[in-house]
């Protein structure tokens, strides 16, 4: 009985090491996928306030006034 014990413990904690190995693993991949998904995002804002520039740019009156005195200007050449 004692050696069927013995080879039980051994088990148990072969079992509970292998199964700490495979989070270690997991949590990696999490952390990489993260990491991943945050430089996106980074990524996209940067995107967004670039398109967002360029948005007020054709919104903005002064911006709309110098393009049609340049356009006028270009009408009457």
């Amino acid at each position: 009985m004692s050696q069927f014990r013995f080879v039980l413990v051994v088990f148990y904690f072969t079992a509970v090491l292998i199964f700490a190995v495979y989070l270690r693993g997991a949590n990696n991949r999490v952390f990489y996928k993260l990491s991943q998904y945050n430089a996106r995002q980074r990524q996209l804002k940067q995107e967004l306030g670039a398109r967002q520039l360029l948005l007020e740019s054709l919104i903005n009156p002064a911006a709309l006034t110098k393009r049609l005195e340049e356009l006028q200007t270009t009408a009457e050449q």
